[in-house]
């Protein structure tokens, strides 16, 4: 029994002098350089892994946060370089400031791989000063607020003359734009014969046109010249056919034939009210929409 306990604790002895042996090596780092590090500054240690195979891969990535009272340690990340080696690339950002110039390190670490290898990462020393002389500051001769710098003035001369040049275009394009209004207007007061018929008596109002014999035979032409033949209440529909934009006024188209039929032939007195005028414009403006 005693043989068995000795040879137990031979064993046991050797295993754990392996596993210390194999447990931790040193690993191969790219320190970053040890000086002249202020607040807000990004040190990076890179930390050679191996091969690029599976057994370099790490078990765990080193945790995030702050390390000690001046460094916090940022996310982590792996790189490749043109040899095919991998990379540990390990970002501290320094957090403070000093009032004279300091000395700190990055933390120490332990990685281990998925092929069962440790690597030790020694810590590296780190001179960190302050922001200014603290002389300079404590005797205030740091002023907080600089004075602001005066620019020369730039010249504005091309930005008007690039103004003026397109003014004037806009306006061109709206004088030619009222000049083709003017002359289409003028066009087709002198060729469509609902236009010409409102240029000759849409001035006119209600009671004179219902007066004038001439504004209800000059209705009555437009509408002959618009159908190509001479137009009766009976023919309204074949009209409106023909000329689908004035479809919607035929009801207005027939009660105009009625009440002229009983203006020129009847001495019946008008039994509702019908305003000439609205008609004219009616029937020029369903025209325009249709020639526009």
């Amino acid at each position: 029994m005693m043989r068995v306990g000795t040879c137990a604790t031979a064993l046991a002895c050797a295993l754990m002098i392996a596993s210390a042996c194999v447990r931790a090596e040193p690993a191969t780092v790219q320190q970053p350089r040890a000086f002249g590090h202020v607040l807000g500054d990004i040190v990076t240690q890179q930390v050679l892994l191996g091969p690029d195979d599976r057994a370099a891969e790490l078990s765990a990535m080193p945790s995030t946060g702050r390390v000690n009272a001046w460094l916090e340690r940022r996310p982590p990340s792996i790189s490749t370089d043109a040899d095919g080696h991998r990379w540990l690339v390990l970002d501290y950002q320094v957090m403070n400031s000093p009032r004279a110039p300091a000395v700190t390190s990055t933390p120490p670490l332990q990685l281990r791989l998925a092929s069962g290898k440790t690597l030790d990462v020694a810590a590296s020393p780190l001179s960190i000063g302050p922001l200014a002389p603290l002389g300079l500051a404590d005797a205030g001769r740091l002023a907080g607020l600089q004075p602001d710098r005066l620019l020369a003035p730039e010249s504005t001369a091309p930005l008007r003359r690039a103004l003026t040049v397109w003014i004037a275009l806009a306006v061109a394009v709206m004088i030619a734009w009222l000049g083709w209004w003017l002359w289409r207007n003028q066009r087709d007061a002198r060729q469509l014969p609902f236009a010409k018929a409102w240029s000759r008596f849409g001035r006119q109002d209600d009671a004179a046109l219902e007066a004038n014999p001439d504004a209800w035979r000059g209705l009555h032409r437009a509408l002959d010249e618009a159908a190509g033949r001479v137009v009766l209440a009976g023919s309204v529909p074949d009209l409106t056919a023909k000329a689908p934009h004035l479809r919607e006024l035929q009801p207005q188209l027939e009660q105009f034939f009625q009440r002229s039929s009983d203006r020129f032939f009847s001495q019946l007195p008008v039994a509702s009210p019908f305003s000439l005028r609205e008609l004219y414009r009616a029937l020029y403006r369903a025209e325009k929409r249709h020639h526009r």
